[in-house]
């Protein structure tokens, strides 16, 4: 279902956009990049991998796009150097602070602050080289000053989220209705925490659509159509030996 979110591609994406260490596209030359918040059970990734196939097959250059997703921790932990046990530190859910803080006294793992904040840079870095589809961990408010990124809220109604959680981890009612309220729950309180926002907030996307009334492919077809209409991605200008150039 999601052939196309791996942690091959994201490889394959840093390499070639990140070969010489420190390497920044500038946003005047940057390609687009596209946030997408999602309420659990919402399709965030399924709609994610449509979109990153519709613009491939859609936009003149067929360049590739790439979703980034959990592999932002691999990320992270690679550009900062972190020990692969520190993941376990950076979920949405974070612990108490006051048991974040021992911890960090004990030298367990950096301050979750510190991880948050690297998580943001690394985020920056993305959607700066474009041609990303960065889901969750706020980064439609990380890069909201930036004008190369189209932000997109996925959202849907409990009912029908607990019964997507049913049938995709075949959960039993009680099971898929905590675990999605949990997501939930988690989501707001890494966005309150962390920026200050309402994670509901429709000031902060372009777009917000409701999935129980549009279909996954649909979706990802509304806002594909949408992001090359918002950046001209089908114009000759476009078409240029880079890769859409932001004009």
């Amino acid at each position: 279902m999601w052939e196309n979110i791996c942690s091959e591609k994201c490889k394959a994406y840093i390499e070639s956009h990140f070969h010489f260490k420190g390497k920044d596209a500038s946003e005047d030359s940057a390609r687009p990049a596209i946030t997408i918040s999602r309420a659990e059970g919402a399709g965030g990734l399924t709609v994610a991998s449509e979109l990153a196939d519709y613009l491939q097959e859609n936009v003149p250059s067929h360049e590739v796009w790439t979703v980034f997703s959990r592999y932002l921790v691999a990320k992270v932990l690679e550009e900062h150097n972190h020990r692969k046990g520190v993941g376990d530190f950076m979920k949405e859910d974070r612990k108490a602070m006051l048991i974040d803080a021992i911890e960090e006294l004990l030298g367990l793992h950096p301050s979750t602050w510190t991880l948050v904040e690297q998580t943001n840079a690394t985020i920056l870095r993305l959607a700066k080289a474009g041609n990303v589809i960065l889901v969750g961990r706020g980064s439609s408010i990380v890069t909201g000053k930036l004008r190369n990124v189209f932000h997109v809220r996925l959202t849907g109604s409990l009912e029908k989220r607990i019964e997507q959680a049913q049938k995709v981890f075949g959960y039993d009612r009680k099971t898929a209705t905590e675990y999605i309220k949990k997501k939930d729950q988690a989501r707001r309180r890494y966005i309150k925490h962390n920026f200050d926002k309402d994670i509901d907030d429709p000031l902060l996307y372009h777009v917000t659509i409701n999935t129980d009334l549009v279909a996954h492919y649909e979706a990802a077809r509304l806002v594909g159509n949408e992001v090359i209409k918002h950046f001209k991605l089908d114009s000759p200008a476009k078409m240029m030996a880079n890769g859409n150039r932001l004009t």
